[in-house]
């Protein structure tokens, strides 16, 4: 544990005094490396300000135009179930992909003043050893899970590449993942290299805006880690004296937790919509590739294809997995040695409030701060439930419901393909 602690944080340090947030800084790193101009979210120069915001404008024009290409094979092959799922596979998750960036820009005021919250309530409630050690660890867990999926992503997407590049007859524009039909006055090497680098950027953009929601999701879950934490100060035994004065350190508590219900508000207002979208696209995809992977034909595309799948469904799980961590808190413990990990006791996250402020020595306290713990204990008993624009909880359980309709689509398929 030790040992992988000191290695993320060589990776874009992390710093709960300074408010730094070094998972979320290496995210939006990453995808303003792969064309995403989010700006002002971290520090940045001038001169850095110029080159992201050039580079986004260029990527973005060119990956616009991929989607209306690949849009436009799918009306030309609209005849032909082999053809129109491979193309809607692809098609489905760029199409939501701009959607979320729509969303982004149209909410990127809110999105600034969420990371500037948590920048600010980060400096000022992770006080305690105790409490560092469960911001070291949530920002640990958040930059491997972030690190493991975008490479994950990207290995298809340079195994694609190559493909196209060795094999330009096999995929270009009539196999999976590149049926695109472009226009022919385009050289083929220039084809194919757009082909191939519109697709990797693609899936790698798609990535970071994911990997930006499951983050924010984290931090509120580790931040209510800590707010667990803060009730230690307020246990009395015969050799520990209380620290602080009951009543202001409750006070801070209730508005501790009150800054968490909001910041979990605005972050379910900002993406609640393109999740929604992305669990809607995300069955048909799912079913798509899956049906593809199982009738392929042993064509080259099949490795990518199976490699596809796999990223779909990290990507489902994810969501899912983050979702369920700020509702129900699951110990995870990573061995090095043995290089797994085992996952232990599960509790309530947000229910253990409540079990905390019970637990401490509020029979010692006067009036004032047991009606201030009993409304605070009322109101932790509401849960922080993420959703799915409203209809779906981000939960473990939502990701098994989605495989199962998933898998009754890929039935009808076969049916049909045969």
């Amino acid at each position: 544990m030790s040992v992988l602690l000191r290695t993320t944080q060589r990776i874009v340090a992390s710093n709960a005094a300074d408010g730094k947030l070094g998972s979320i800084e290496l995210n939006l790193l990453l995808a303003q490396l792969v064309g995403l101009p989010l700006l002002g979210l971290k520090q940045e120069t001038h001169s850095q300000r110029i080159w992201v915001s050039l580079n986004g404008a260029c990527v973005l024009f060119a990956l616009f135009w991929y989607l209306l290409f690949e849009m436009y094979d799918l009306c030309l092959n609209f005849q032909d179930v082999d053809r129109i799922t491979q193309n809607l596979v692809l098609t489905l998750t760029h199409l939501v992909y701009f959607m979320k960036i729509v969303n982004i820009w149209y909410h990127y005021g809110g999105l600034k003043d969420i990371v500037h919250r948590l920048r600010v309530i980060t400096r000022a409630c992770v006080l305690s050893a105790k409490q560092m050690e469960t911001f070291h660890k949530a920002e640990m867990e958040g930059k491997l899970v972030m690190l493991m999926y975008f490479n994950l992503v990207l290995l298809p997407g340079v195994i694609g590449i190559v493909s196209i590049l060795l094999f330009p007859a096999d995929f270009a524009g009539s196999r999976f993942p590149y049926t695109a039909s472009l226009p022919n006055f385009l050289p083929p090497i220039l084809q194919h290299l757009y082909m191939g680098l519109s697709v990797a950027l693609l899936a790698l953009a798609i990535t970071t805006i994911d990997c930006l929601n499951e983050l924010l999701m984290n931090q509120i879950c580790m931040h209510l880690k800590v707010l667990n934490l803060a009730f230690d100060e307020l246990y009395v035994t015969p050799d520990k004296k209380l620290r602080v004065d009951p009543y202001n350190w409750l006070l801070s508590i209730v508005k501790y937790h009150c800054e968490l219900i909001e910041l979990r508000q605005q972050v379910e207002h900002i993406f609640k919509l393109p999740v929604m979208m992305q669990f809607v696209s995300s069955v048909v995809i799912v079913a798509m590739t899956a049906f593809q992977v199982i009738v392929g034909d042993g064509s080259k595309s099949s490795i990518i294809m199976d490699l596809l799948l796999c990223c779909v469904l990290c990507q489902l799980f994810l969501y899912c997995w983050f979702g369920n961590e700020v509702y129900e808190q699951v110990s995870i413990f990573f061995s090095c040695l043995n290089i797994c990990i085992s996952v232990g006791y599960l509790i309530a996250q947000s229910k253990t409030l409540s079990t905390s402020g019970f637990g401490c020595s509020w029979h010692d306290f006067d009036g004032k701060c047991k009606k201030i713990l009993l409304i605070f204990m009322i109101n932790a008993e509401r849960p922080f439930l993420f959703t799915a624009g409203g209809f779906m909880g981000l939960t473990l359980h939502s990701f098994t419901y989605i495989m199962s309709k998933s898998y009754s689509i890929v039935a009808v398929l076969r049916q049909m393909y045969s």
